[in-house]
């Protein structure tokens, strides 16, 4: 069984992996509620404090390789709220196209350092990540949707080993599950000889209750999102 970090106050280097780093870190008014499969705070104290519902979709390039992915996030309403807000440079009270496709910009430039997000396994097929581009940013039900295209360097072929990764922060301060029903959009239906699959997290109630006994202010450290990581795996034939 893993062993529970002691939580400790982080400084700003602690706070890199936050959305909106430059802004800090988004205040939750209300009790937390959301996507997240493991975790759900009965106070705004407890991590994680923002939630992210994602889809991710591969893209093959016309050989039959992986040359990218393209990423699609729901946020909660909560951090939303404080985003778009912080964003509203009129401040008419109107989320704009021209405000959200700068927030996208804001994201993706603060995530870009730890490869947003996404983490692959070193005993699969590894790409690289170049630098990401924007697709969409909009309001859906009060909630924000963010989608960008990250390309490979190089295009990877899966006939020897497969791709796996995972998308998560690895303080656990942004909880980031799939959508339930993720596993039939990750890879084109076009693409017959490849399969994807998702594998839910199982973290033990040990390192649920110490998640839960954070508040904004502390930190494990690195390490504690991994327990609560779902990790996709794409193979082909």
């Amino acid at each position: 069984m893993p062993t529970t970090p002691n939580p400790r106050t982080p400084n700003h280097r602690d706070m890199s992996a936050s959305l909106l780093k430059l802004r800090n870190l988004a205040p939750v008014l209300l009790t937390l509620t959301g996507p997240a499969a493991f975790l759900q705070p009965t106070t705004a104290a407890a991590h994680p404090h923002e939630f992210v519902t994602m889809e991710v979709n591969a893209k093959f390039d016309f050989t039959g390789k992986v040359s990218g992915l393209t990423y699609d996030w729901t946020f909660d309403e909560f951090f939303t709220a404080y985003a778009v807000d912080g964003q509203d440079l009129n401040k008419n009270g109107e989320a704009e196209p021209n405000e959200l496709a700068a927030l996208l910009d804001e994201i993706l430039g603060n995530i870009k350092v730890i490869n947003y997000f996404t983490v692959f396994d070193k005993e699969k097929t590894v790409p690289k990540l170049a630098t990401a581009e924007p697709l969409e940013s909009v309001m859906v039900d009060r909630q924000l949707r963010l989608k960008f295209y990250v390309p490979f360097q190089e295009p990877v072929s899966l006939d020897k080993a497969p791709l796996r990764f995972s998308i998560y922060d690895d303080e656990f301060y942004i909880a980031m599950n799939f959508e339930p029903k993720a596993n039939d959009k990750i890879v084109p239906a076009s693409v017959d000889n490849c399969t994807a699959k998702v594998d839910l997290a199982e973290p033990d109630d040990e390192l649920v209750a110490f998640a839960s006994s954070l508040d904004r202010t502390q930190s494990a450290g690195g390490g504690l999102g991994a327990a609560f990581a779902e990790w996709v795996t794409i193979k082909c034939n």
